[in-house]
């Protein structure tokens, strides 16, 4: 009768123990979370605020057009970065 000591035995069941917790590792990856930048544009006049992606060469307090209710000018107030899946976007 053929038998295996304590010791070889406890080593396969280590390496098989091993090669299951390596192989559920790499099975449960993060997913990674996209960011787009964006601009936040106000009206100086009555406080209109609308969001846009961002344009290369835009910098905080450059006007970028007219209000669409009192003609005023848009300013850039803010530029931020925004979790992609939190855009919404008009269809």
């Amino acid at each position: 009768m053929n038998t295996l000591d304590p010791y070889t035995l406890f080593m396969i069941v280590l390496t098989v123990l091993l090669i299951v917790y390596m192989y559920l590792e790499t099975r449960k990856r993060p997913t990674r979370t996209e960011y787009v930048t964006r601009e936040l544009l106000v009206c100086e006049g009555c406080g209109f605020q609308v969001e846009r992606d961002f344009e290369p060469g835009d910098f905080i307090g450059l006007v970028k057009g007219k209000c669409p209710r009192c003609g005023r000018e848009l300013k850039i107030k803010g530029i931020y970065s925004v979790d992609k899946s939190k855009i919404l976007k008009a269809s």
